[in-house]
């Protein structure tokens, strides 16, 4: 799609021009003459060639966070706004203001009109699934579908939470699972994977990005059975040209590893009676599981109250009996362990894994079939430009999906991606969708309206989706269509819109912590989680957490700091047994560091922003914060409460963190009040000594529900005022 527009400012770069702020150009066909908006358009990421992600400018680039506000009143501010994309960027080569005609491209790769328009055809049909309705807050108590499903495991490292997570899953229409770093989040997607496999439901698996979706597949695709290699597992990974191409080679891959293996109806018996017996016992331990995590949040609720009440009538009520009878009851369901619950679910593991073998190839032996046929013509094309068209067409039609459901059960894509499955409707039992805290609620939708249940996994204390609609434009749109706070394009990601509409649904916190050593994942604990992760990873490094003082990091070149860049380069050097990750919040920095690897024969250590590390993991993560002389306080403003930032950056270090920065640049900077930066340094200067101040947040899952905000403080405030008024009030 393109639109013509006249140009306002354009930063001249060494790879083409970035138009930065524009006009429309519009047809007046009574005058028949081109017109001009008389609003600008701040373009907020342009690409100077099409599907190439090396071409992308974003204005982070070029303008400091404390400066995006200048462009809200851009013809007031243009000539401060030309000084500091020139002085700051000596790169460039200045700036264009001349007002002449472009042609904008913009890329729609998805039509959400046609997408959306299956919503209103389940209210026409009166056939809405259960998440939309909690999607516009229609859900008015749990939907419990009563079954109680069979889990299925893969091997014995489950715990409790886990087990839960899935249980609830399978049980009922929504699941929220809340999983912070190192919890073992995609072991148990895998597992309810294999759970939903076992009990022949058909899964549609989602993210807002590759990297999760290849992790959980490659985990499906590499089971071991004895000598036989690996299990034909009918996940099946769709997306893009490059995605399908791989997917239909291995479907003929699949297909010639299947097609010879005898299959008998005795090797795939279960024995249904004895699993209905287990988890029947499961699911009422996994009952009494969730009563006592209810009634351990009460307990810290009722002594919140007894601390901040002075009342010695409401403080006698709250600890005489409310705290007894709470802890009375705990007494009664006793403590419950991961072993407990493991004996009522794991079996023979190499009996379930015969079970998966055969079943599997089941599966895949369909493609046999004569109503496969066009598929495997497809398949075996010699043309690969032409059979991945082919297949894309073959997909979207409903009466194929289904023939193709019933070889490859769980599909595998991106959320964009998944307006190629099917016309928008209802074809899955269940749609799981991860890193949903990163998922934006426009695309979102696309793959929840395809199933008729969802399990999201996401953490809002890790990061959320990166929205480049001007803000402003943002806010006109809102006021136009009538748009409520919990739908917020851009405060919002898919999992936290869930959960400020849907009131009803339980969310299930994953607990275990199994990454990071516990020196280095304390400091997220306190701060971001409520000290709420159970810490079980192991301790393997002496010194944990290392500070290095890096000063004299002067540069002409914004947000970067070559002194740095040569620690880095030392460090590597000097350890080169280890796996590594570089990461730090500014482009130019990664840009910098990437061009030593390089130089240094050294491509293959990961160097990026923290987007690009959110759910890896390394023996050892370098911080580089790149503070500097240079360094605007409002650019450290932006960085120093970056709770998302801070917490996936940290979070990715296994054995050892080492942040490198100019302590005395960070000192001045640093100002009295809540500073998660400076704490941080602080904190790994002292070896974890050092205080760490809890982030306020609210969180069903971390068990902040009536009074860890300032708001539910104040409302405490106001409790207490109320009791003294009503306990001190003479009645007649």
């Amino acid at each position: 799609m393109k639109q013509l527009a006249i140009n306002v400012l354009s930063i001249h770069t060494p790879k083409g021009v970035y138009v930065l702020v524009y006009r429309k150009l519009r047809l007046d066909v009574q005058k028949k003459t081109l017109r001009q908006d008389e609003e600008i358009t701040v373009c907020m990421e342009f690409a100077l060639e099409k599907n190439k992600p090396e071409a992308k400018f974003g204005i982070r680039k070029f303008l400091d966070a404390d400066d995006y506000e200048l462009l809200n009143d851009f013809e007031k501010n243009q000539e401060l706004i030309k000084d500091k994309i020139t002085k700051s960027n000596p790169q460039i080569n200045g700036v264009d203001d001349m007002p002449y005609v472009i042609a904008i491209g913009r890329d729609l790769l998805v039509d959400l009109h046609q997408e959306y328009e299956a919503i209103h055809k389940m209210y026409e049909k009166d056939e809405v699934t259960i998440p939309i309705k909690a999607f516009f807050g229609e859900l008015l108590k749990q939907v419990d579908r009563r079954k109680n499903y069979p889990i299925t495991l893969l091997d014995r490292k489950i715990n409790l939470d886990q087990l839960l997570a899935i249980h609830n899953a399978m049980k009922y229409p929504l699941a929220y699972i809340q999983g912070p770093p190192g919890t073992g989040k995609t072991n148990t997607i895998v597992n309810t994977m294999v759970t939903a496999f076992f009990n022949e439901k058909t899964v549609l698996f989602a993210s807002y990005n590759n990297h999760p979706i290849d992790g959980v597949c490659d985990k499906l695709k590499s089971i071991p059975y004895r000598n036989k290699g690996m299990i034909p597992f009918p996940i099946i990974r769709l997306g893009n040209d490059k995605c399908v191409l791989q997917a239909l080679d291995d479907i003929r891959d699949l297909y010639k590893r299947t097609k010879d293996i005898s299959i008998f109806d005795s090797t795939l018996e279960k024995n249904k009676d004895d699993k209905t017996r287990r988890t029947e016992k499961l699911t009422k331990l996994l009952q009494r599981h969730e009563e006592r995590i209810e009634l351990k949040e009460r307990e810290e609720a009722i002594l919140k109250m007894i601390e901040t009440n002075q009342h010695l009538t409401f403080q006698t009520e709250l600890q005489g009996v409310q705290l007894q009878e709470v802890r009375k009851k705990l007494a009664e369901i006793g403590e419950i362990t991961d072993e407990e619950a493991l004996k009522l679910v794991v079996e023979d593991e190499e009996l379930f894994k015969k079970y998966l073998y055969y079943t599997s190839a089941k599966y895949i032996q369909r493609l046999k079939e004569p109503k496969n046929q066009d598929l495997m013509e497809i398949v075996n094309c010699p043309d690969e430009e032409k059979k991945v068209k082919q297949f894309n067409t073959y997909i979207r039609q409903e009466e194929n999906l289904k023939k193709f459901q019933r070889i490859f059960p769980i599909i595998a894509t991106t959320s964009i991606s998944a307006h190629k499955i099917g016309e928008p409707g209802t074809y899955f039992d269940m749609v799981i969708m991860d890193e949903a805290s990163q998922g934006n609620i426009a695309m979102s939708l696309v793959p929840i309206i395809r199933g008729r249940s969802l399990m999201l996994v996401g953490d809002p204390q890790q990061l959320s989706p990166v929205i480049l609609l001007n803000p402003i434009d943002n806010e006109k749109l809102k006021r136009i269509y009538g748009v409520t706070d919990e739908y917020d394009y851009i405060k919002n990601s898919i999992y936290k819109t869930y959960l400020a509409c849907d009131a009803v649904s339980e969310e299930i916190l994953l607990s275990h912590h199994y990454r990071c050593n516990k020196k280095i994942i304390s400091f997220n604990n306190k701060k971001y989680y409520n000290n709420k992760l159970i810490i079980n990873s192991p301790d393997k490094e002496a010194n944990p957490l290392i500070f290095k003082n890096i000063p004299a990091n002067t540069t002409n070149y914004k947000n970067t700091a070559p002194q740095e860049v040569e620690e880095i380069i030392s460090f590597i050097k000097e350890h080169p047994d280890k796996s590594i990750g570089i990461i730090t919040p500014f482009t130019n920095q990664k840009e910098l560091i990437n061009k030593a690897l390089k130089d240094n024969g050294m491509e293959n250590i990961p160097c990026g922003t923290v987007h690009a590390f959110q759910g890896d993991e390394k023996d050892v993560v370098l911080f580089s914060l790149a503070i500097t002389q240079q360094t605007y306080q409002g650019t450290y403003d932006w960085l120093k409460n970056n709770k998302e930032l801070i917490n996936v950056a940290t979070s990715r270090a296994k054995d050892q963190l080492v942040i490198l920065s100019d302590i005395k640049e960070l000192k001045r900077l640093h100002s009295a009040g809540d500073d998660d930066i400076y704490e941080l340094v602080d904190y790994v200067q002292t070896n974890g000594e050092a205080q760490v101040t809890a982030r306020e947040t609210s969180s069903r899952a971390l068990g902040i529900k009536p009074y860890s905000t300032q708001t539910e403080a104040a409302f405490l405030t106001t409790l207490n005022h109320a009791l003294d008024n009503v306990l001190n009030t003479n009645i007649y």
